[in-house]
């Protein structure tokens, strides 16, 4: 904590004699940084982490499917188109485009759903959907949609 001239006056020739300049110099400069160097050693450590590599490709065959369905944030909100997505792996694999569903009741919708499903299990052996997908309406793809004036 001292200055080097109040050390050097403690341990130099007026005092202990234990000073010498080709090692003081640097041992004071080491503990003055030593915070700094440690937290730094740290966040090597921490960064020369491997990462572990699980091996995917025996899912990369996998078919699933994602329903989006076109519809506001609620619980009771209509629902305003319904689309799919087939993906094969980790990569979209085809899609089945999104149909307006204003005018169909709750029984349409589940109608057109199975049908759905029944195309994916017949096509890739798809039974459900494995998630669902809440997209707002003004992303509807379709034109003219009424969520878009033009």
């Amino acid at each position: 904590m001292l200055s080097a001239t109040q050390a050097q006056e403690l341990h130099g020739n007026d005092g202990d004699r234990c000073w010498n300049p080709t090692v003081c110099y640097s041992r004071r400069s080491y503990v003055r940084h030593r915070d700094r160097r440690n937290l730094i050693r740290s966040r090597q450590r921490v960064d020369t982490d491997q990462d572990l590599v699980v091996n995917i490709d025996e899912f990369a065959s996998i078919f699933w499917a994602v329903l989006v369905v076109y519809r506001q944030s609620g619980t009771d909100t209509p629902i305003h188109a319904i689309a799919a997505q087939v993906w094969k792996g980790q990569e979209k694999f085809a899609a089945i485009p999104p149909i307006h569903c204003a005018g169909m009741v709750a029984t349409q919708v589940h109608t057109y759903v199975q049908k759905v499903l029944v195309l994916l299990e017949s096509n890739y052996g798809i039974k459900k959907f494995a998630s669902q997908e809440r997209l707002d309406p003004w992303l509807c793809p379709l034109r003219p949609c009424p969520c878009h004036s033009n």
